[in-house]
């Protein structure tokens, strides 16, 4: 409406100016030749030449189409076939995004051949057949997207990828996914979805290879790189341990705990992994090495339940443990299994005394502490039967307190 407005002010303000000059002088013209002679203003011969070039493009149209009609009939059939094919390609979207996917796939597929850009009509068609659980006609769309646009080959492949990973095949996800990082190999999407096909096919050695990229592109925060890596961590250990019961060497199978636990540098936040980490060393007969772990560990990060397997430790020089552990106590004077750990490491050394003190402490910090059973033992075998059983009435008071009221008979 505004070009309309705009151009009939342009007209006419053209027509007032040429209205002013045709006014102030008309102008002559006289044309001769053979005996006939014209004889006319500038403004008419002016007028006549405009209308006599509109006449002759006119012309020209009428015979281009009378000399070829089939090609004329078919440009403007083509164009319009297009304009339909370009709405219907809309609307095929439209309904792929509000979930319709049979009319989607209908639309997108009878208008691919007519749109400049096929591909998208054949990319989403196919996704659209994938909600159907129509797999192999999905597969054959994306066959006619890669002959429609060859080189579109990692959108084509990416497609595939996110329709396989739906429908659950895994080993195609993977294949499909390995060629794409080879194209881009650090495209984020494709590593996530690496991760969640290594994850599905239980591959964790696989997954261990793409940890340091996911951790140096950040594309796993924190919490989510933790989770990764505990889960692999958990499963490779169960590995692990089989081979130990089937009577692999303990010293190999401690190298290989210690070399995985050091590729998955994020394990180090968790407690628990801590503690089964130590846990495992332990087992494997490791002292020296869990000792050492534990020590720096706990130098680094408080965990009250890491320092318990401080106590489980076997070694020769109780006195260092011990040592150790009561120079935590000057930094943790609330954790009250470090005090049983004293008093255990204590009791280990025959310091009946000490070690009755420690256990003590532990128990005004926390009643239900395994101290309550040391400590019992403790006092029975000093002879003191009487404190012992006084004990262990106040441990089932304190227990009787919970109990949930029910009637009794």
């Amino acid at each position: 409406m505004r070009k309309l407005l705009f151009l009939l002010v342009i007209m006419m303000a053209v027509g007032g100016v040429l209205g002013l000059l045709m006014r102030q002088d008309s102008g002559y013209v006289l044309l001769a030749y053979n005996g006939v002679t014209i004889e006319t203003s500038l403004w008419v011969l002016a007028t006549a030449m405009v209308i006599a070039l509109f006449v002759m493009s006119w012309i020209k149209r009428i015979l281009f189409i009378a000399l070829s009609p089939s090609n004329s009939l078919a440009k403007v059939t083509g164009n319009l076939a297009q304009k339909r094919a370009s709405r219907n390609t809309i609307r095929g979207m439209l309904e792929l995004v509000g979930g319709n996917w049979n009319k989607a796939e209908k639309l997108l597929t009878n208008s691919a051949e007519k749109v400049p850009y096929p591909l998208i009509n054949y990319i989403s068609a196919a996704y659209a057949a994938s909600e159907q659980d129509e797999h192999e006609r999905s597969k054959a769309l994306l066959r006619s997207a890669h002959k429609s646009t060859p080189e579109a080959e990692f959108a084509i492949g990416f497609a595939q990828s996110q329709i396989q990973i739906k429908q659950q095949h895994y080993e195609g996800a993977l294949a499909s996914l390995l060629r794409l990082q080879k194209l881009k190999p650090k495209h984020k999407q494709v590593l996530k979805m690496l991760v969640t096909v290594y994850t599905q096919l239980k591959d964790w050695d696989a997954l261990l290879t793409l940890t340091p990229t996911l951790k140096k592109d950040g594309i796993f925060d924190d919490d989510n790189m933790l989770e990764l890596e505990r889960n692999a961590f958990l499963a490779l250990l169960d590995k692990i341990k089989f081979r130990n019961k089937l009577g692999q060497n303990k010293k190999e199978l401690v190298a290989e705990v210690e070399s995985l636990w050091n590729k998955l540098d994020t394990l180090s936040q968790d407690d628990r992994m801590r503690q089964l980490y130590a846990q495992t060393l332990i087992h494997f007969g490791d002292d020296a090495k869990a000792e050492s772990f534990i020590r720096h560990s706990l130098n680094q990060k408080w965990s009250d339940i890491l320092v318990y397997e401080y106590g489980n430790i076997k070694q020769d020089n109780i006195k260092k443990l011990l040592t150790n552990s009561e120079n935590w106590l000057k930094k943790e004077p609330a954790s009250a299994n470090l005090y049983l750990i004293c008093g255990r490491l204590s009791q280990s050394m025959m310091l009946w005394g000490k070690a009755r003190d420690y256990y003590e402490q532990a128990l005004a910090l926390d009643t239900q502490n395994e101290a309550l059973a040391e400590l019992s033992r403790l006092l029975k075998a000093m002879g003191d039967t009487k404190a012992s059983q006084e004990l262990m009435m106040i441990h089932l008071n304190h227990a009787s307190n919970q109990l949930k009221s029910l009637p009794l008979p």
